[in-house]
């Protein structure tokens, strides 16, 4: 950024997207969604929808559950959301295109693409394996290197599965 010249054009806040008061042409959200809880869903698609000028456009990645698995998903608590991300929820994509329109916003645009998640998640498995003589000696036991490689050999096989996806939503005004 700053090699680029760009550093005056940047902002960087430390804040609440929900304190949020500025009006934006286009919006960024990459993978925030799943963790903000379910029960801030509106709150979330509120303040994209109250922050985006006339005409804007917000792009938001997700990972999504098949919409199968969302209501048995929503009522336990899985792996992920116990010991990765607590409080965390994955819409489902009725859900998050439901969510969305509670607030006034419809998909202008939406790329689906969880078998190269799947695939960008099984190298880092194996850089982190790799990379692991030097990451245990800054205070990483084995039981973090075994949480860890579970999460991402979970996580690539629900891609690969296709019972979990990651797609890039184009949300505008309906």
């Amino acid at each position: 950024m700053f090699e680029a010249g760009l550093a005056e054009r940047v902002t960087f806040k430390l804040q609440d997207y929900r304190d949020e008061r500025g009006s934006y042409d286009r919006i960024a959200s990459i993978e925030m969604f799943e963790a903000v809880g379910e029960q801030w869903w509106p709150a979330f698609f509120g303040q994209i929808r109250d922050r985006l000028k006339p005409g804007g456009a917000a792009g938001v990645q997700v990972i999504t559950i098949q919409d199968r698995f969302f209501e048995s998903y929503r009522r336990e608590t899985d792996f992920i959301q116990r010991y990765v991300f607590p409080g965390g929820m994955l819409p489902s994509p009725s859900a998050l295109r439901k969510a969305a329109a509670g607030a006034g916003l419809g998909i202008a645009g939406e790329r689906v693409f969880g078998l190269d998640y799947a695939e960008t998640l099984g190298l880092w498995r194996e850089r982190f394996r790799a990379a692991w003589p030097t990451i245990q000696p800054l205070g990483f036991d084995e039981r973090f290197r075994r949480l860890w490689e579970y999460y991402l050999a979970y996580c690539e096989g629900g891609f690969r599965s296709g019972n979990i996806d990651v797609r890039q939503v184009v949300f505008a005004r309906a």
